[in-house]
């Protein structure tokens, strides 16, 4: 039986060693920050250092633009697989947020056609940052420590991405009017009052907004409060929470020792820098909490 690479893209957010520990394959995504090109992969040991540079920017008001993989980038990057013999298992950033789940399906068709005895299978995470990060350190483990073939490691992560959870909130309101998800006036009045919503990724992979609360301590005890309903699932999954946040640190981890009175003591918790690919949509004074439930935190 042919091995087979697990790839993903740099909207996801895991510990870089996870990345060397099971050996997942990233496809770089740019941003702009004003008129400089940055090629970003999570793996990278500058990432932080990229990251707390964009959050830094974004608080002194700079533009930041992102754009989505090209067909290209995914053949230059999968064809060499294909050509050692190797299949491949992709797992996406959201469809519901970007089209790039769209070209990485149309590079696959085209190396299908190339390499017919090759398998290449795609999987829409419906996710991102370090919900997509949960996802992927999943497909690791059953690949490396299951021994799941590719197949059954891809229906099995078809099967449970209605359970992976993200509550998140965010600090200005400003980046998401840019982004359309709320009004001018809303976005005017929220700053005002330091309204600070409470956001899901729904069962599309959109962006929801289910809650908002005033003050950030509300807005904490909101995202754990979630957790704790949405918490429990009777299949096997790995017992993680990874917290991702834009350099800030405190809310971060202060996020993290609450966490960590109300779950099971097995659980791995993990706090790191968002990416920026995220990261330019949210803006600073963003943090979140992704891990499996029963079911996507919808409510």
């Amino acid at each position: 039986m042919a091995s087979y690479v697990i790839f993903t893209d740099a909207a996801v957010d895991m510990p870089v060693e996870d990345f060397r520990k099971y050996d997942i394959r990233v496809i770089p995504m740019d941003f702009m920050l004003g008129e400089e090109s940055i090629s970003y992969t999570p793996d990278s040991p500058e990432r932080d250092a990229i990251c707390r540079r964009l959050y830094a920017a974004e608080r002194e008001g700079k533009d930041v633009h992102t754009s989505q993989i090209p067909p290209y980038r995914y053949i230059k990057h999968w064809e060499k697989e294909l050509k050692a013999g190797n299949d491949l298992l992709y797992i996406a950033f959201s469809s519901g947020l970007s089209t790039t789940f769209e070209n990485a399906k149309a590079a696959a068709e085209e190396l299908r056609e190339k390499y017919p005895e090759r398998q290449i299978r795609l999987v829409d995470s419906k996710a991102a940052t370090s919900g997509q990060g949960v996802f992927v350190e999943a497909a690791g483990i059953n690949r490396d420590e299951k021994g799941m073939d590719l197949e059954a490691n891809a229906v099995w992560l078809e099967a449970h991405v209605p359970n992976l959870c993200h509550r998140f909130t965010v600090g200005d309101l400003n980046y998401l009017h840019k982004g359309g998800r709320v009004s001018a006036a809303t976005a005017l009045i929220g700053g005002m009052l330091e309204i600070k919503p409470c956001m899901i990724i729904d069962d599309e992979g959109c962006l929801q907004v289910v809650a908002k609360a005033t003050g950030k301590k509300m807005a904490m005890r909101n995202l754990i409060k979630a957790y704790q309903q949405e918490a429990g699932i009777e299949d096997e999954v790995p017992k993680l929470i990874f917290i991702t946040h834009s350099a800030n640190d405190e809310d971060a981890n202060l996020l993290a020792e609450k966490v960590r009175a109300v779950v099971d003591p097995d659980t791995r918790i993990e706090v790191m820098l968002q990416s920026p690919i995220i990261g330019a949509h949210t803006g600073p004074w963003f943090v979140s909490l992704c891990g499996w439930g029963k079911h996507r935190m919808s409510k």
